[in-house]
């Protein structure tokens, strides 16, 4: 498998699981310091963080979302194995058919990887349980370019 399928793959579930700490109410803090993060979401956030708060807000985090379903994001989905992930998410969270995900289909597929990763049952993922969630991808990625 390839490395822009997995960059997707791992930035599409971060974006939608981000959007589950959204939704609980937070301490007031500092953002998390540029040299926290990786250099695939310092530069995600950079991009995306309009408002220039230091994190991605409800809908900054749907525009990154959509931008990354349409192809935009540089190096995230090109090539065919870029549409057939594209493809895949459609096809398992459209539901309305229309070529692009609502808040509702987005809400869905937070709920689908939360379902998955979530082992505490928080409504949120914490650093072991995304760990656990990027070794998931790999294993299966590497499970698939055996396949393939």
């Amino acid at each position: 498998m390839k490395k822009p399928f997995l960059t997707f793959a791992l930035a599409s579930a971060t974006l939608f699981l981000a959007a589950a700490r959204a939704d609980e109410p937070k301490p007031a803090a500092a953002p998390a310091p540029a040299s926290v993060l990786t250099a695939d979401q310092a530069a995600l956030l950079k991009r995306y963080d309009l408002n220039h708060d230091g994190k991605l807000d409800e809908n900054e985090l749907a525009a990154a979302h959509e931008a990354m379903l349409k192809g935009n994001q540089a190096g995230a989905v090109d090539g065919e194995r870029g549409r057939k992930v594209r493809a895949a998410l459609l096809k398992k969270f459209d539901t309305n058919g229309d070529g692009q995900l609502d808040e509702n289909e987005r809400a869905e597929m937070k709920k689908f990887f939360l379902a998955r990763y979530d082992k505490n049952g928080d409504g949120r993922l914490d650093d072991a349980e995304r760990a656990a969630m990027r070794e998931d991808f790999k294993a299966r990625a590497q499970a698939n370019k055996q396949a393939n």
